[in-house]
């Protein structure tokens, strides 16, 4: 199927879904660019700036002393590269316990990313999707997909998902403005 996307490779099925979308009067093409660009240095508002420190941000930079990007921005410096559609669409992905006051992190290769299974941990795979527009633009599209296979960590990572869904949620539009404003700066006028 053409038109299928790649995060459905990934993670066909889904325990907690949160996608968001915005619609762009930049090119589709300075859009995924932005996206590839994007660091934590875009990110404008103090409240996620605040959530992203919560998640100790600033403790991984240090750490291994670089400019974060993309991946360890949005999980944590475990995420991978799962797959891409190059102009179109990437696919970021994490294994682990994530919703323990200590995650715990688990490898995974894009070949086993669909397939993780482990008793106590599940996935996330985000997604990053551009759709041109002729009218207007492009859509670009943000989709976290959380699947846990265990039953008693579903339960867990429920109330895990429920507690921080409206930070998720607010982490996700403000991504979605700093990639806007970034594309925004990209399309010639």
């Amino acid at each position: 199927m053409v038109n299928a996307r790649l995060i459905d490779r990934f993670a066909p099925r889904a325990d907690f879904i949160l996608a968001e979308e915005l619609l762009l009067s930049a090119a589709a093409t300075a859009a995924y660019r932005a996206i590839g660009e994007l660091r934590d240095a875009d990110l404008e508002s103090p409240v996620i700036r605040l959530l992203f420190r919560a998640r100790d941000l600033p403790g991984y930079v240090r750490s291994h002393g670089h400019v974060t990007d993309l991946g360890e921005i949005l999980l944590g410096g475990k995420g991978i590269l799962l797959g891409e559609r190059p102009g179109r669409e990437i696919v970021l992905g994490a294994a682990g316990r994530f919703w323990s006051p200590v995650p715990e992190w688990y490898e995974v290769t894009p070949e086993t990313f669909r397939d993780f299974a482990h008793a106590r941990g599940g996935t996330i795979a985000m997604a990053f999707l551009v759709d041109p527009l002729a009218e207007i633009g492009c859509r670009v599209t943000i989709e976290t997909r959380i699947t846990v296979a265990d039953p008693a960590a579903r339960r867990t990572a429920s109330l895990y998902w429920r507690s921080i869904r409206p930070a998720a949620w607010l982490t996700t539009r403000g991504l979605l403005a700093a990639i806007a404003a970034r594309a925004t700066a990209l399309t010639p006028s």
